[in-house]
């Protein structure tokens, strides 16, 4: 009887202590796992550009790994260097359909292509915010994007005044998080 009031107990301490280790993991990012994703979109100066540069937009849909279809929306403030090259700072914000959103702050260059018709972008992300099972995510990676600007010839194949961004890189996040309030 002793026996088995022993293994009982050593049976329910090592359940106890398993889901108190997977308490505590919870809400922590777990290994870094390839990410990828493309977006499209209508983009537009919101400022037009002066000496202190302008505020550029975009909003639209696409596919990246880890959200499946995403809705974005990009606001970054540009400037020309004494070079010609367009440096540009600001973030993204990737929102699944389920609600849980992945905000990544961005940094690029740029230049014009053509005689003002388009622009071809590279830079780097880094992930500063989510929500859901993003929560706690961590991660960055590289940026390329191409874009037509409104009004004068297409250009990538893109409709006139669209935008695509390329992402790659890691993320770290808690996919067993589920704590968004929108759901």
């Amino acid at each position: 009887m002793a026996k088995t009031i022993h293994t009982i107990l050593v049976a329910l301490l090592l359940v106890m202590l398993g889901t108190s280790t997977a308490s505590a993991a919870r809400g922590q990012p777990h290994n870094e796992v390839p990410v990828k994703g493309t977006v499209t979109g209508e983009h537009e100066v919101d400022r037009p550009p002066g000496p202190d540069g302008w505020i550029f937009t975009s909003s639209g849909t696409g596919q990246m790994s880890h959200l499946g279809r995403v809705d974005y929306s990009l606001e970054q403030a540009s400037s020309f260097g004494p070079d010609g090259v367009i440096s540009s700072t600001g973030t993204i914000t990737f929102t699944a359909a389920n609600g849980d959103e992945l905000v990544v702050a961005q940094e690029a260059t740029s230049q014009i292509v053509g005689p003002g018709e388009g622009f071809t972008l590279e830079g780097t992300w880094t992930v500063v915010s989510g929500s859901g099972r993003f929560t706690h995510a961590m991660g960055s990676g590289s940026l390329d994007g191409v874009g037509d600007i409104p009004g004068g010839e297409a250009l990538f194949g893109l409709p006139d005044g669209f935008a695509e961004f390329n992402l790659r890189g890691e993320i770290a996040y808690d996919a067993s998080n589920r704590t968004n309030p929108l759901r």
